[in-house]
């Protein structure tokens, strides 16, 4: 594997293991190319949604169908946590 890390950026690995916040540099480098990773899905859900807005796609709400609308997802996420809290742990 080719090392074509900055000095710096080798040196906060090696400390961020040191400290135990990875267990290897390994773990450090992959959380970061996840992270990664997730700011580049999010940079492309960014420009999808300036993409509908800019289409004219899109949905205007007032205090109560907005409302209605935070009501759904609350219930949607409580009801998402209730299954989640009844799977088995497998650890």
């Amino acid at each position: 594997m080719s090392n074509d890390l900055s000095p710096e950026n080798e040196q906060y690995i090696a400390s961020a293991v040191a400290r135990g916040a990875f267990q290897s540099r390994a773990d450090a480098l992959n959380l970061g190319v996840g992270l990664l990773k997730r700011r580049h899905q999010l940079l492309d859900e960014i420009d999808e949604g300036i993409r509908q807005l800019r289409a004219g796609d899109l949905q205007e709400f007032d205090q109560d169908t907005l409302q209605g609308l935070f009501d759904r997802i609350q219930s949607e996420g409580l009801a998402r946590y209730e299954f989640v809290s009844r799977e088995p742990r497998l650890f």
